[in-house]
């Protein structure tokens, strides 16, 4: 977690960095955010000045950024990188935050009254991330892909987790907006196409008549892209032969279908390939075995990012007694 405040200097901030503004005689700048530093620079852990010439309106307040490039990816998903809430203080909903006290916690960056509702928000911050409004506009994006002949339940058990888990938004993404066919039954339209995706912060993989997007060049480069802002990017099954192809499991250890163990440990040299066991982490890069154990893969990240408990209630849910968190194997443990 790291905290900036300082009333005073977002002032003097602001006064300078709309100076040229109130010379031209307007008066609408001083709704600056975050103090004029960088939002995507904040979440990735750098204190940075941003530009006017990069800057961007969104909700009432004007962003500034430190380069095009991170303008962009603003500009891709401003609920991910913005301000989250509806402007209230998480720990005093009835009162309003004062855009230049925030806190990143957990990838996302939220504000607060005053600094003694930062000191609250430390001591317990789900107990305040918990309240539904404010945590509407506050969910992780958890894309899920799409090709023809995917394997049924290796999107649809992970996904189910997700959907059913509070605080995801969950939709399908493939290459194209063609409907794909999964197991010889289920036709399925794409809400999503690589294109024109939100930026997901989780990223589930699925198994399945991989040989087309591993042919599929647009698909790699894309789960290249897209992995550098990931939380957590899940394979299931045969679906971390994408992530292998993408060089994403190069000295990492990693899982898949039994009937591919020994072909996988071929197609990928670099990776330590395990076997007899439910899920492996590597921290930011989770691969299950097949089919139903995607399952018990998306309940761990769940547990990782959420609580055991959270996860217990999901599987409750979902009826899935079947879930042992004991029978993965934790390579590194995530600090999320």
């Amino acid at each position: 977690m790291k905290i900036m405040i300082g009333v005073a200097v977002a002032a003097a901030l602001a006064l300078a960095l709309c100076l040229p503004q109130l010379l031209a005689g307007e008066d609408d700048c001083m709704n600056l955010a975050l103090q004029g530093l960088d939002p995507i620079a904040l979440i990735d852990g750098k204190d940075v000045e941003g530009l006017y010439e990069f800057g961007v309106e969104h909700g009432g307040l004007l962003y500034l950024f430190a380069n095009h490039e991170n303008k962009r990816r603003f500009e891709s998903d401003p609920e991910r990188f913005g301000i989250q809430g509806d402007g209230s203080c998480p720990v005093v909903p009835s009162a309003t935050a004062d855009p230049g006290i925030f806190v990143v916690h957990d990838g996302r960056i939220y504000t607060f009254a005053s600094s003694a509702c930062i000191e609250d928000f430390e001591a317990d911050p789900d107990a305040y991330l918990g309240d539904p409004e404010a945590r509407k506009s506050g969910k992780r994006n958890v894309a899920v892909l799409l090709y023809e002949g995917v394997e049924l339940l290796d999107f649809g058990g992970p996904g189910e987790v997700f959907a059913a888990t509070e605080g995801f938004n969950v939709y399908t993404v493939a290459a194209t907006a063609d409907p794909i066919v999964s197991q010889g039954f289920v036709r399925i339209t794409p809400e999503y196409t690589l294109d024109d995706s939100p930026r997901p912060d989780i990223l589930i993989l699925p198994g399945g008549a991989t040989g087309g997007p591993l042919r599929n060049e647009k698909v790699i480069e894309w789960i290249r892209a897209v992995a550098d802002d990931l939380e957590v990017a899940l394979s299931v099954c045969t679906g971390a032969y994408l992530l292998a192809k993408a060089g994403l499991l190069d000295g990492l250890k990693a899982t898949t279908w039994h009937g591919a163990i020994d072909n996988f440990r071929e197609f990928a040299p670099h990776t330590m390939v395990l076997e007899n066991t439910r899920w492996v982490d590597n921290g930011k890069v989770v691969t299950t075995a097949g089919v139903s154990a995607g399952i018990d893969g998306a309940l761990h990240v769940v547990a990782r990012l959420k609580g055991e408990k959270v996860a217990a209630s999901t599987a409750r849910y979902m009826e899935y007694d079947k879930w042992v968190p004991e029978q993965g194997t934790v390579v590194q443990v995530a600090k999320n």
